[in-house]
Formats: C-alpha cells, sequence, structure tokens
C-alpha cells in the first residue's frame, strides 16, 4: 500500500512539473509577429507578438551600440560650440515587464533610453559643460525576452547601413 502511495505521488509530481515546464516551452512568435526593431531617432524601438506562453511575468530588454551625431558643448554660460569628438560611441538599453500575460499572449513594445554622453567623452573642455547631439546612428542590438526568469529567445540584429542607421531604418533580428 505504501509502494502505490509513493508511486501516486511520485507520477503527480512528475506531471505537475511537466505541465510547468510546458506553459513556456510552446512560446513562439506569431504569424506577422516575429521581432521588427527600428531606429526611432536618438532610441531604438523593438517590437513583436508572443504566443504560447505561460502566466508568468515576461520581460523584454533591447540593448543598442551606435555613434552620436553632431556633438555639441555648452558652456555654464550658455555659449555652444562643436564637441572635439563630433561622433562618439555609446550603448543604450530598456526593459519591458509583462506582469500577466493575457491568454498566454504577449505584445512586446520595448524602446531603449536615450542615450548620455559625457561631457569628456565629447571633447568639451571640461565637467561643467553639457552635451547636446542631433542623433544616434545603431549599429548592432540584442533583443532578450524571458519568462519566469528563463531566456525564450535571445536575438541579435544590426542595421545594413554603412556608419549606422537613418531615422527610421528597421531590422529584423535573428533569434
Amino acid at each position: 500500500m505504501r509502494r502505490m502511495i509513493f508511486v501516486v505521488v511520485a507520477v503527480t509530481a512528475l506531471a505537475l512539473a511537466g505541465v510547468a515546464a510546458a506553459q513556456t516551452s510552446g512560446a513562439h512568435f506569431t504569424k506577422g509577429g516575429f521581432p521588427v526593431c527600428k531606429d526611432a531617432g536618438k532610441v531604438v524601438e523593438c517590437t513583436a507578438e508572443l504566443a504560447g506562453l505561460g502566466g508568468e511575468t515576461v520581460v523584454a530588454t533591447v540593448v543598442a551600440n551606435g555613434s552620436t551625431v553632431n556633438n555639441t558643448c555648452t558652456s555654464p554660460g550658455g555659449n555652444s560650440s562643436p564637441g572635439q569628438n563630433p561622433a562618439t560611441p555609446v550603448t543604450a538599453g530598456g526593459t519591458q515587464t509583462i506582469t500577466n500575460p493575457k491568454n498566454g499572449r504577449a505584445s512586446i513594445d520595448v524602446t531603449t533610453a536615450t542615450p548620455t554622453v559625457t561631457p569628456k567623452d565629447a571633447g568639451c573642455p571640461n565637467n561643467n559643460w553639457t552635451v547636446t547631439f542631433s542623433d544616434v546612428k545603431f549599429t548592432t542590438y540584442t533583443l532578450t525576452i524571458s519568462q519566469g526568469g528563463v531566456t525564450l529567445f535571445a536575438c541579435s540584429g544590426s542595421f545594413a547601413r554603412v556608419g549606422g542607421s537613418n531615422d527610421g531604418d528597421t531590422s529584423t533580428p535573428i533569434c
């Protein structure tokens, strides 16, 4: 009798573990929902549509690399001059958290923050100056989508244009 109870408990535990694993193992991009990332000026925005998710929190993270365009240094007195380093390499990131995927589906729309450039990196006279720039030419990016702490998709992509992207350029990453 004890052996029978042990077998029933063990089988039930294995079945429940399989259900928990299956909740996220079927995650996939919907038809027409494969990731697309675009240069939206000083940020990169990535969108996608997922289905086959469990009910756990979904986290999408994008990290993009590029260079600023037309750095301008402004003195504490308000006088502007071009930066000595007119194009500065930058990295920017952003995260979207979806706490309750509805019916196993989630719409991803994650955007990087606008990158910052230090006065030193821009070639300004000292750290009392501020830096502005007109645009970012993005080159590469990564998009990671996870659920319940498990990575579902690790995607990477680049913008095809030599020297970096222009505003509005789109790219489909490889996942």
